[in-house]
């Protein structure tokens, strides 16, 4: 069967996810192979603070560290957030966790491969290996699961080193070891989802109930702009240091992620087809890259990001004037405190369309807003994109939106 690029993607969502961490993984080696060779500065908070952001974002959408082992629910979407905003905090300000965001890495990898090796040889009801039809699946799918495993763990153990023996080099072995985990995560992908694809009732994290992706997503722009904005303000008074290239890289991750998830970019909607899986991966890349790699593509950043905040404002703005399409269900006619509720979500949509518009434009025009005007306007689009998340997931469950 030949696959057109412009057709609708078949993966499933741990598969997409197991992707863009191999994408980061493959980056992080090939960086740290040209730092030990002395080609490249690196930033090594960054390193830390994205695969942080990555386990969160993981945790809440599959409900899986690093790869999957516990089904995504109500109860793991708070960690799931915590460990998110602390990948922020460690890429933001160089330093301000100390050893925290190493030792906090270290216990995801390790614990996350000695539970898998535990799920693989000693749990009688194996999560999607045990339902996979034929032995050549299981064997490659258990073989994949275990290099993984194995190279978690070498990661976990470099780590420790770096932390325990900060005298002795290892950068050229944790290089090998994220590009090799990089490359087992994208076989593993792939295994993956020949299982799902012979049996689809094996997907859990398309079963798994509580908060929509979309929300998901949407939220963790809100803590991104939260976390930012609440650290502008000493940053202004100078009193922290800060790392603006992985301010900026981090949400060209954030924007790498949401499209290969739910298939959008801030506002704008895609089709998700094979072009679009391709631009998120390049998004997931270039982002994991300026996060790394200090000062080498921070103007161009700021120029692109700048110009897709203001489109999303813009596309916002129009989504709320637009005529509404019928739709096959109906949505229910908003009475009393319903007409509230929409009335509230509608100006909540319209201040933060305002707010992306005023932030974008404020990236393309240098001095334009004042640092603490930046930083107030940051916190109040935080604010307001996570109150919109929560009222507009209100209004889905009341159906009031269709």
């Amino acid at each position: 069967m030949k696959m057109k690029i412009s057709e609708e993607t078949s993966l499933c969502l741990e598969v997409i996810l197991l992707l863009a961490f191999g994408m980061i993984m493959v980056v992080i080696g090939a960086v740290l192979l040209t730092v030990a060779a002395g080609a490249l500065p690196y930033y090594v908070e960054g390193v830390y603070g994205l695969l942080l952001v990555m386990f969160g974002l993981q945790l809440q959408t599959t409900g899986k560290i690093p790869i999957g082992f516990v089904k995504r629910s109500w109860s793991v979407l708070i960690p799931g957030i915590i460990i998110t905003v602390i990948g922020f905090c460690t890429c933001f300000v160089p330093g301000i966790l100390g050893t925290i965001p190493k030792f906090l890495v270290m216990a995801i990898f390790g614990v996350g491969s000695i539970l898998l090796f535990v799920q693989l040889f000693f749990a009688q009801e194996r999560y999607w290996v045990g339902k996979t039809q034929g032995n050549r699946l299981i064997r490659q799918l258990t073989i994949n699961s275990a290099v993984v495993c194995i190279l978690e763990s070498l990661i976990a153990v470099l780590i420790a080193v770096q932390i325990c023996l900060p005298g002795i080099h290892s950068t050229n072995l944790l290089a090998v070891g994220a590009l090799l985990l990089g490359i087992a995560l994208f076989c593993l992908a792939f295994a993956l989802q020949k299982v799902y694809r012979t049996d689809p009732e094996s997907d859990m994290s398309t079963k798994t109930p509580g908060i929509s992706l979309d929300t998901v997503m949407g939220m963790q722009y809100g803590f991104y702009m939260l976390v930012l904005g609440c650290l502008m303000v000493p940053i202004n008074l100078g009193l922290l240091p800060y790392a603006l290239r992985a301010m900026h890289g981090i949400l060209v991750v954030l924007f790498g992620v949401q499209a290969l998830v739910v298939g959008s970019i801030t506002t704008l909607v895609f089709k998700r087809n094979w072009i679009f899986l391709l631009v998120g991966m390049v998004f997931v890349a270039v982002g994991a890259f300026a996060v790394i790699v200090p000062d080498m593509v921070v103007e161009h950043l700021m120029f692109f990001i700048g110009v897709l905040i203001i489109l999303g404002g813009f596309y916002l703005l129009y989504t709320l004037v637009r005529p509404k399409q019928r739709s096959e269900v109906p949505a229910r006619k908003p009475e009393g405190k319903d007409l509230q509720l929409m009335i509230l979500l509608l100006i909540l949509a319209l201040l933060t369309a305002i707010l992306m518009i005023l932030f974008g434009t404020s990236l393309l025009i240098e001095n334009l807003i004042p640092g603490t005007g930046i930083a107030i306007i940051l916190i109040c689009f935080g604010l307001s994109q996570l109150v919109l998340q929560y009222v507009l997931s209100l209004a889905v469950k009341k159906n009031l939106i269709v």
